[in-house]
């Protein structure tokens, strides 16, 4: 890796210095701050690798400093520009000396069609920066923008140049004051199931979750996947469903002669998800049904908004003629999904969505979309104090040039498929909004580097999209980040996450602090150990065992999460939350939900699992043989009659209904 990197290395450009001026200008930072709050600088031969992908082909790294500088000057205006709030635009353009005094012509097409146009008097505009016989300005079109997406062009000296105009809302919205739970879909029994959930099954949890009184129901990534991939974070694409979750008694085609009780009995039985037979015996009866529905106007209108393309990916990927196959079931998916979120919005909050940070590297965004995507890189993390050696996620960024230069039109896309069912969407990784890490192909998590993203430009399409749908953002923001995230996060209107396990600290008279009032407030996260799991701590036995921690730092962590759980035990009995002598894990897991519920949090989040003590979680990242597969315990009838799960979710709303306590943060 670094002998390729050095090979763009002339002899005149050698320092670090230099090497660190570049990179800043291919967005590639020089330094970070770690989880522990040290600074991490990039290692000479990080920033070698990392400028390799960045740079275009064939060129030096001089030759790439001038090209990068004079692109810039050259191109007159950005490829997008935000406005915020219905203002004006304010536009940086780059002239040439010669005409920078002259008249521009301006013709504004906005995105219902209609235009506008008017000249600038570019003399009467002072210069705020020169370079090379080129001067900028800031021009301010005089034109309230509506919110929307429109084109500006802006023709001076006898060349005309477009800028992409996001105009957006300042925040995105909120939603009321409510409670829900954590439902992984996929590991989901009922008694109508086939060996996973079904929107059927979503829909029932929705019900009752509002006949407790509350409101929402937080799932994991319902997205397309390749059958031999479990996880839900690795999609197809994040433009369409997974058929695995179709409710099949409701589809119009559907006969009770569809149905193997063999094999439906055997599926439900199973103590994990079978993957590959739910979707071989659900895939059977869907082929039926596909070739019994007649296509009609509606169908042909779905399928020419780009289901057409997808449907011919999945076949040829299939090596079979099952395009006409992959139409019906994201057809039928495309209505179901309407339907339970239409009626989960007009019951409450709606549904809560995830969204995932990327795409499987064989699936059909990568294909179509391939422009969009570094190449010879993968999405990480650094090494923290979890996870002691990095992540590799094995998906490749977007270029931060490329979604530029095609106005994000991906990015808006698959925003727009989450936010138009969503009544709140969780943005996996909201970092990602700013920076992502960069592991070069073949490298080690640790000689990543973070690489930055216009994130003006994505909150702007970000929160335009979701106002337009009425949908309210949490940004998932645990783990090393930045103080400037959460500040463009509260600016901008999104939610953030509390998360009890990841805030619990082992010393202070607050060692759990209190969740702020714009926040989803949880005991856990889908990527954590259970509450049970936790408070005994096998997570740690977990993370011996995988080499992420010695036996030192193992008794270390031990001896830490025995005062986390004497601090916490004193702070909820110091609270009247817990009666002294009341320290079993049941009787903390109901005090740490009281706690929660009567914080100020907007949404309070109850993982299921935690009502039984579950000790396995769902996930545990780097072990993909224990994750993405685990059913639950309990089918949703025996929970909805359990008197235990329905004792502890009532006090949820009970003390959801007292109103908040504590301030802001």
């Amino acid at each position: 890796m670094a002998a390729a990197a050095r090979a763009l290395l002339p002899a005149s450009l050698v320092t670090v210095q230099q090497l660190r001026d570049l990179a800043r200008l291919y967005s590639i930072q020089i330094a970070y701050e770690d989880a522990a709050g040290s600074m991490r600088k990039a290692s000479r031969e990080s920033l070698l690798a990392a400028l390799r992908l960045r740079i275009p082909e064939g060129l030096d790294l001089r030759e790439a400093q001038q090209a990068r500088e004079s692109s810039f000057w050259e191109r007159r205006l950005d490829p997008v520009t935000v406005v915020w709030g219905r203002r004006q635009p304010a536009v940086d353009i780059r002239l040439p000396r010669r005409i920078s005094g002259g008249v521009a012509g301006w013709h504004l097409k906005l995105e219902d069609g209609s235009a506008r146009e008017g000249r600038i008097d570019l003399a009467a505009i002072p210069a705020r920066a020169a370079h090379d016989g080129y001067v900028g300005k800031t021009v301010t079109i005089p034109e309230k923008m509506p919110h929307g997406y429109h084109v500006l062009t802006i023709e001076a000296g006898g060349t005309a140049s477009e800028t992409f105009l996001v105009a957006s809302p300042s925040k995105a919205q909120g939603t009321q004051r409510s409670w829900g739970l954590l439902v992984p879909l996929y590991a989901v029994r009922s008694a109508g199931s086939w060996g996973t959930g079904d929107l059927g099954d979503l829909q029932s949890f929705r019900e009752w979750v509002n006949e407790l009184g509350g409101e929402v129901v937080a799932t994991l990534p319902l997205l397309a996947a390749f059958e031999d991939e479990p996880s839900p974070y690795s999609p197809v694409s994040r433009l369409f469903w997974n058929e695995m979750y179709l409710d099949l008694p409701k589809l119009p085609e559907w006969s009770e002669s569809l149905r193997d009780e063999t094999v439906v009995a055997g599926l439900q039985q199973s103590r994990q998800v079978d993957y590959e037979r739910v979707i071989g015996a659900k895939r059977r009866a869907l082929e039926v049904m596909a070739a019994r529905y007649r296509p009609d106007d509606d169908f042909h209108r779905f399928a020419s908004g780009g289901a057409y393309g997808y449907a011919h990916f999945r076949a040829a990927k299939e090596d079979r003629d099952s395009a006409a196959y992959h139409l019906y079931v994201q057809y039928r998916m495309s209505q179901q999904m309407s339907r339970v979120a239409g009626q989960a919005r007009a019951a409450g909050a709606g549904l809560y969505l995830d969204f995932p940070l990327g795409v499987n590297p064989d699936g059909y965004d990568a294909w179509k979309y391939g422009r969009a995507f570094a190449r010879g890189v993968c999405v990480g993390s650094p090494p923290d104090p979890f996870f002691t050696r990095g992540q590799n996620w094995c998906f490749a960024p977007f270029d931060p040039d490329a979604v530029r230069e095609q106005r994000y039109d991906y990015f808006r896309a698959c925003v727009r498929h989450h936010v138009s069912h969503a009544g709140v969407l969780r943005l996996d990784h909201v970092m990602a909004l700013h920076r992502l890490f960069w592991i070069p192909e073949g490298a080690e998590p640790k000689d990543g580097v973070y690489v930055r993203y216009r994130e003006e430009e994505l909150y702007a399409i970000l929160v335009l999209e979701a106002r337009r749908h009425g949908c309210a953002v949490v940004g998932e923001d645990l783990g090393t980040v930045p103080e400037s995230v959460p500040r463009m996060m509260k600016r901008h209107g999104l939610r953030r996450m509390y998360v009890m396990q990841y805030e619990i600290r082992p010393e202070g008279e607050e060692p759990a602090g209190t969740p702020a009032a714009a926040s989803v407030a949880s005991i856990n996260t889908h990527d954590m150990p259970t509450f049970a799991g936790f408070w005994r701590g096998s997570d740690i036995e977990d993370r011996l065992e995988q080499g992420l921690l010695d036996r030192t730092g193992a008794a270390g962590e031990e001896r830490d999460r025995e005062r986390m759980r004497q601090g916490l035990t004193s702070f909820l009995k110091a609270r009247g939350l817990l009666k002294n002598g009341s320290g079993d894990t049941k009787a903390v897991l109901e005090a740490l939900l009281r706690f929660l519920s009567g914080s100020p949090a907007e949404i309070v989040l109850v993982n299921v699992e935690d009502l039984w003590l579950e000790s396995e979680p769902q996930n545990v990242p780097g072990v993909p043989e224990r994750s993405w597969r685990q059913k639950f315990r309990f089918t949703l009838e025996q929970m909805r009659r359990d008197p235990e799960i329905t004792r502890i979710l009532r006090s949820v709303n009970e003390e959801r209904r007292k109103g908040g306590h504590g301030r802001e943060t």
